[in-house]
């Protein structure tokens, strides 16, 4: 039992001033990267030319499509940023037949593409051929007679239940607060896997750290493409990144892979958030760090859940900032460990590197992070998860927490 298809991403390159070459590059690099994600083990996956992927899924009968569909809109965001060019449109098509019609599938030119979406003589024999609309089901090409192919509800049947396991993915943002101006200076990504029974963050604590980091780190890339289209142009995007599992030799090379989807031109706008960081990393582990993230991210902030971090073993500004998540624990002890923090202020100022806490959950920790001026805090007595970035927007201080949509929703129909 294996499912094999062939996709198709279908995009012109003359929208752009890049050449062919680099175009198709781009397009390929980013794909691949997608798929690693959401095409999850024992799904596998094979580039066939920079446009056309083989897909196999050894334990299915029919490919279960529901990840596929956020591809388009990724990849649109990725090359054209927040046009809506209709011209600009990326399309996603799905092959399924014999062998022999894949491969040719996979070597159709632009114009003869076009033709088989309308007409099913122009179309390999011995295959099926469909469109991934954007919530990841599959529409018929040609469309029925009579119907429209933006609004075709023509459906292939869902695969049997256990297959039916992966859901897309639960995206959002949780806003970084600077008291001083009394606004919102930036935001951390989250993805969630629609099935998991908690909610992903490095916001709120702890109990909320994903099982499988790389994972986690990697669908947080892929969310940041859409996410950049829609923050303002000055304040940062916060990417996850797991300090340990980065450092390990043989995940280092999956890491850059994931990482070079990522647009240099939007460096300045990225910041990596690095978490799991030790109480003292060594200067070595700290120069890996460098080597793996400065040409993607303009700014690293180390998150540690270690009050005593020691910061007097630090260069000066060897990082943008440390940020101490509180822990999991009753309130006294939690103001215990925040207090402590606090106190070590003066020698983050001396080494020019921003203190920060997250996790702040209630009313006492938040006044006591002002009371110190910390520059930065988070957490859910901050701000919940949003499906929008938070960055560049005043709140007063009185207000917060920001509430997440349903929770508004909530207090309006109260």
């Amino acid at each position: 039992m294996s499912a094999l298809a062939c996709l198709r991403v279908v995009v012109r390159s003359e929208q752009t001033s890049l050449s062919e070459a680099m175009f198709s590059a781009l397009v390929a690099k980013f794909t691949s990267a997608f798929l690693e994600v959401r095409w999850a083990w024992p799904r596998k996956f094979s580039a066939l030319n920079p446009y056309a992927f083989l897909l196999n899924d050894p334990t299915a009968t029919e490919l279960d499509t529901a990840e596929l569909g956020r591809l388009s809109a990724e990849l649109h965001a990725h090359l054209f940023g927040a046009t809506n060019d209709e011209s600009a449109k990326v399309t996603v098509l799905l092959f399924e037949g014999e062998d022999a019609a894949m491969a040719k599938f996979a070597e159709l030119g632009d114009g003869e593409l076009e033709r088989a979406m309308v007409d099913p003589a122009a179309a390999p024999e011995g295959g099926r051929l469909s469109r991934i609309a954007t919530d990841g089901s599959r529409l018929q090409l040609p469309p029925p007679d009579g119907s429209n192919l933006a609004e075709d509800e023509t459906r292939s049947p869902r695969p049997p239940a256990p297959f039916r396991e992966r859901e897309p993915n639960v995206e959002g943002l949780q806003g970084i607060y600077y008291p001083a101006r009394q606004i919102f200076v930036g935001d951390v990504i989250s993805s969630t896997p629609g099935d998991s029974r908690t909610r992903y963050s490095l916001v709120d604590g702890e109990e909320h750290l994903p099982p499988e980091s790389a994972a986690f780190d990697a669908d947080c890339v892929i969310a940041a493409m859409a996410f950049l289209a829609e923050a303002q142009a000055d304040t940062p995007l916060y990417l996850p990144v797991s300090f340990s599992t980065l450092l390990r030799p043989s995940r280092r090379a999956a890491y850059a892979e994931v990482l070079s989807i990522l647009p240099h031109s939007e460096r300045r706008r990225l910041s990596a958030a690095v978490y799991d960081v030790p109480r003292a990393p060594s200067f070595q582990a700290l120069k890996q760090l460098h080597e793996a993230l400065d040409e993607h991210f303009s700014a690293i902030d180390l998150r540690t859940r270690d009050p005593a971090f020691e910061i007097e073993q630090l260069n000066a500004e060897a990082v943008t900032s440390v940020t101490l998540v509180l822990p999991q624990a009753e309130p006294e002890r939690r103001l215990i460990v925040l207090r402590r923090f606090i106190s070590k202020i003066d020698a983050y100022k001396r080494r020019r590197i921003w203190p920060a806490v997250t996790n702040v959950r209630h009313p006492r920790e938040l006044d006591l992070a002002l009371e110190a001026h910390l520059p930065f805090i988070t957490g859910p007595a901050v701000c919940r998860l949003q499906p929008r970035p938070m960055g560049g927007r005043s709140w007063p201080v009185d207000q917060l927490p920001v509430p997440s949509p349903a929770e508004a929703l909530h207090r309006a129909s109260a």
